[in-house]
């Protein structure tokens, strides 16, 4: 078993049905997600609608990625999703028992470890997307770009809290596990008080999130990674580009991106592949 992500490719789902209950982010209830073994790719299922997890069903990314179909959404999937790259695993039913994957602990691992002891099974050989011409999407001073070349992301951020700061990285595809997964999201507390007023974050705490102010990490605990948050932003982004469906040899060059623009250059990607112009 691998749990890197995967660049030569085999599409792979889980041995066996599991389950995983957890607290949802934004609405603070309780979540049963079930897991079991497809063929079909990567399916997600709330009150009997079957929304595949494909870039045509993103319908929100202000804050998460959210899902959707016929009026039924399933918010913050990036999590799972990235799990789910980590391990290439390309088909998976996922059924939700209600409008929002739960947070765990705030980062992949929860999943990943599920996902593992679940085991994985191999369904046969996927062709990877290659991109062959670069492309860039942006929105002020962020932006986020793919170019020819071996997987990797390369992904920068500069906050203006000391906390935070300017922090950079580079995955190359090597122990999602040991270096990504257990990367937590993260937000500054003027920002976490501000969606609470709105009716956001009521699940949200140190428990399951790394909360700054200024200078300072609330977090008895304190970080996992002194770039913990970087490392966060890549696990966001590779979930995020796991909507592709299949796995993409392409470096992505990434500064102050979020899941709006992941998910645009994903879909440019996606057209690019349906034209053609990538070797697909």
């Amino acid at each position: 078993m691998c749990n890197s992500l995967n660049i030569t490719m085999e599409r792979r789902t889980i041995g066996k049905a599991i389950r995983i209950k957890g607290v949802g982010l934004h609405r603070g209830r309780e979540v049963e997600v079930g897991l079991r073994p497809s063929r079909d790719g990567i399916v997600f299922t709330r009150e009997g609608v079957a929304i595949p997890a494909t870039l045509e069903h993103v319908v929100d990314t202000r804050l998460n990625t959210m899902l959707g179909k016929d009026g039924v959404t399933i918010s913050t999937v990036e999590h799972l999703m990235s799990a789910l790259a980590g391990l290439g695993i390309t088909d998976c039913a996922v059924t939700v028992a209600g409008d929002e994957l739960p947070a765990m602990d705030g980062s992949s691992l929860p999943f990943l470890e599920q996902l593992i002891a679940a085991d994985i099974e191999a369904l046969g050989e996927v062709s990877p997307i290659v991109i062959t011409e670069p492309m860039r999407v942006s929105a002020g001073e962020a932006w986020i770009e793919a170019s020819p070349g071996a997987f990797a992301i390369e992904y920068s951020i500069d906050f203006p809290d000391a906390a935070i700061g300017r922090q950079s990285l580079t995955y190359s595809g090597g122990d999602y596990a040991g270096l990504i997964a257990p990367a937590r999201t993260f937000g500054r507390l003027q920002d976490v008080e501000m969606m609470r007023s709105m009716g956001l974050a009521l699940g949200g705490g140190l428990h399951n999130a790394v909360v700054v102010d200024g200078a300072a990490v609330l977090n008895p605990e304190g970080l996992r990674f002194s770039d913990e948050y970087i490392r966060h932003k890549v696990l966001d982004c590779l979930g995020d580009l796991w909507l592709l469906g299949r796995p993409l040899k392409a470096s992505i060059r990434a500064h102050r991106a979020n899941h709006g623009l992941h998910v645009a250059l994903a879909r440019r990607i996606h057209e690019q592949a349906r034209r053609g112009d990538a070797d697909v």
